[in-house]
This record gives structure tokens, sequence and C-alpha cells, in this order.
């Protein structure tokens, strides 16, 4: 009965919460679509999800900030999630508006589906016990 509830609800609460970071990621950068000299963060659904994993694996602190370092990081300096694009703005913009809201609408169906898939389980759940009392 322990596993019920064990790994597939946490896979699927991870997979929420990096979702809504990266809406997160997506709506800052929709923000910043105007701001000179922006770059636009180009992280996505499965950075975030292996960061939730590897927070919830180790019992470390997550990381909530990108210039966040972990004591493992501390002999090299992280990797750039800003993207640098070749077609910047002249005002050194590199925010795509129509790739931004595409990566919005297509995040937007994942946690749709997400969300469908824990009613599904526990719709399941339910279904056995009021069947168990029967």
């Amino acid at each position: 009965m322990a596993d019920l509830f064990s790994s597939g609800f946490r896979t699927l609460e991870s997979a929420l919460i990096a979702r809504e970071k990266v809406q997160g990621t997506i709506s800052s950068n929709i923000a910043n679509a105007d701001t000179p000299n922006y770059a636009a963060d180009t992280r996505g659904f499965a950075d975030f999800l292996a960061e939730q994993q590897q927070s919830k694996s180790s019992g470390q602190l997550a990381a909530t900030q990108p210039g966040h370092f972990r004591d493992s990081d501390s002999d090299h300096l992280p990797m750039s999630v800003f993207h640098q694009a070749s077609n910047q703005r002249m005002d050194g913009n590199s925010v795509d508006m129509q790739k931004e809201m595409a990566r919005m609408a297509e995040n937007q169906l994942m946690h749709e589906l997400a969300n469908s898939l824990i009613k599904g389980r526990i719709s399941g759940l339910l279904n056995a016990i009021k069947e168990g009392n029967r």
C-alpha cells in the first residue's frame, strides 16, 4: 500500500513543478521582450525536472535562481543558460516572441496532460476504494 502513492505521484509532482518553472521562464522572457540587451533564458522542462529530481533524491537545497552554486559545483562555473543568438535585434535583445509563444502553448498542453494523469490515478484509486467497500 505504501508504494501506491510513492514513485508515480512524486514523478508527476516533479513534472508539474518543472512545468510551472518553465512557465515562469517563458513569462520572464516575454515580459522582457522590449528590454535592451536582455538575453532570453532558454532553460526547458528537462533542465527543471532534472533539478527537481536531483534535489529530492540528494536532500540538498534546491537552487531557486540560475546563478546559485551548489557545494558540488564549487570547482567550476555553471554553463550559461541564456540565449546568445546571432539573430539578436539591434537593441541586443534575443527574445523571439513567436518561439516564446509556441513554447508557452506547448508547456500549457503538457501541464494539462500531467494534471489529467494525476486525476486519472486518483480516480482509479477512488474506484478501487469504492469497489473494496462492497
